[in-house]
């Protein structure tokens, strides 16, 4: 073997060792951190976390307490729990149907949703033994649109053939309670159009927002109504020449009904004679909610052979309304409670002498009964003369569009192309 023979053969060797030293030394520093993920995975696995989430409604009757109990906390952690959220919101006031979530992680309580009204929702959460607290508002995108039906028989009818939600009926129907009665005055070929909010959440419509603006005609008369921010701040409904919609009396105690007698003299269904008859009888199904046509004071609730469940309030200005024939009262309702206009206070019924289920409405002024189909009610709390310009600048820009759409006869698919974009051109300010 010579000797460059030699030299090459110590020259593979030296390279081949240095190879395999390298492979033995990465594969070494290497080696841990596979592992080290291998362990990182199976303690992951091991430690993560199994949630569940069921959904309930508050039943009838029942408390906070009792949820909590039935979902995984004792007595104790649900009075902690409660005395804790109280500075965000007080759980004793849970209605009963409305939604609420129990969020458990490995079959432990981590999370408790109660949703207050459909805006927002109470989100709770707990922390070993301690629990935070926050409302949430819910967040919907609102878009702004424009409607247009025409009366055959109902309003309710009408809006479905527009492909709109039943609830509208009752939305547009609430903003005409005081100067429209739905159940007497509608006729054939009365035409409605309103500017109206729909909350979307995640692209899916949820529900209807504020009226923007209202116009009716009614057996030839036109109604127009606009919504308007004060300077005060606060929001209301008022006719194009600044009067305040809202009135000291609905029209009407119940939202849809029939007249079965009338005010004065008659001839009594049971007694057979002639008698006055101090009041109209409105005929409903039992159960049908009956409203405060004005705010006041409840000064009498009872039962006798002839009223059956009353109620009587106590109004400013000399005034009584009197609602008899109910089969129960709100929840409550007692003698010497103020209620707010428009709030249920009973349902209809069938008690005392009565031949159907209907309620008795009658109106007192000064200790006299008069007519409540020919009250006239006063408006409340107009535009002040420094609000005016400002509000009929406004509401120039909305009898335009109405305008607009009454003079051409639009349908609905010629104003959603002509008409809708146009409300861009409306001050946000007050929308």
């Amino acid at each position: 073997m010579n000797k460059k023979t030699k030299i090459l053969i110590i020259v593979i060797g030296f390279i081949f060792f240095a190879f395999i030293t390298f492979k033995n030394f990465k594969k070494g520093k290497e080696s841990p951190q596979v592992l080290k993920k291998q362990e990182i995975k199976t303690v992951e696995k091991a430690n993560f976390p199994k949630l569940t989430e069921k959904s309930e409604r508050v039943k009838r009757g029942e408390n906070i307490t009792a949820i909590l109990t039935r979902n995984g906390l004792t007595r104790a952690e649900a009075y902690t729990m409660i005395q804790e959220v109280k500075k965000t919101y007080n759980l004793a006031k849970i209605r009963a149907g409305n939604k609420f979530k129990i969020i458990k992680a490995n079959d432990k309580f981590i999370k408790f949703i109660y949703y207050i009204d459909i805006n927002k929702y109470l989100e709770v959460k707990r922390k070993e033994n301690n629990f935070s607290s926050k409302i949430i508002t819910i967040p919907y995108t609102t878009k702004k649109s424009i409607i247009k039906v025409k009366i055959e028989s109902s309003l309710f009818e009408a809006i479905l053939k527009e492909n709109e939600k039943p609830e509208l009926a009752d939305i547009l129907a609430s903003l005409y309670d005081y100067d429209v009665d739905f159940n007497r005055d509608l006729r054939k070929g009365d035409v409605l159009i309103a500017i109206i909010e729909k909350k979307y959440l995640k692209g899916k419509f949820v529900k209807y927002g504020n009226i923007i603006a209202s116009s009716f005609i009614n057996n030839g008369s036109r109604i127009d109504i606009i919504r308007y921010r004060r300077k005060n701040g606060e929001y209301g409904y008022f006719h194009p020449d600044g009067r305040a919609v809202k009135k000291m009396f609905l029209k009407s105690p119940l939202p849809f009904m029939r007249i079965t007698s009338r005010f004065g003299w008659r001839r009594h269904p049971i007694l057979g004679f002639s008698a006055k008859h101090n009041g109209v009888d409105l005929g409903a199904p039992v159960g049908t909610k009956v409203r405060a046509t004005a705010s006041g004071t409840i000064i009498a609730r009872g039962y006798d052979r002839v009223r059956g469940r009353y109620i009587i309030l106590r109004h400013p200005n000399g005034y009584r309304t009197h609602y008899y024939h109910l089969s129960r009262y709100a929840s409550g309702i007692r003698r010497g409670k103020k209620v707010s206009q428009g709030q249920i206070i009973a349902y209809v019924g069938n008690t005392g002498r009565s031949t159907g289920p209907h309620l008795h409405y009658g109106v007192q002024k000064y200790g006299r009964y008069i007519n409540p189909l020919t009250l006239k009610s006063p408006s409340l709390k107009p535009l002040s003369k420094l609000e005016i310009p400002a509000f009929k600048r406004y509401s120039r820009k909305i009898i335009r569009l109405f305008n607009e759409i009454i003079v051409f006869n639009m349908n609905q698919r010629e104003i959603n192309k002509e008409i809708s974009n146009k409300l861009n051109t409306i001050s946000p300010h007050f929308l």
